[in-house]
């Protein structure tokens, strides 16, 4: 087989609830492909509502020099 060629697909499982979609591909070749995704109508990527570091209340600002 060449690197062009795609192996094709022996079997697809799917399966879905109210969190979201999973996804299961076999391959002629034994490999077994898995995703997720979110629910119908949910964004693909959720959107961040809290930061993702939280600077500690004695350390000084990043701008501040030392006297």
């Amino acid at each position: 087989m060449t690197h062009d060629q795609e192996l094709e697909v022996v079997a697809v499982w799917h399966t879905a609830s109210a969190v979201g979609r999973y996804f299961e591909e076999l391959l002629a070749d034994g490999t077994v492909y898995t995703w997720t995704e979110p629910p119908l109508g949910e964004p693909t990527t959720p959107a961040r509502t809290t930061p993702t570091t939280t600077p500690s209340a004695t350390a000084p600002p990043s701008h501040a020099r030392s006297a």
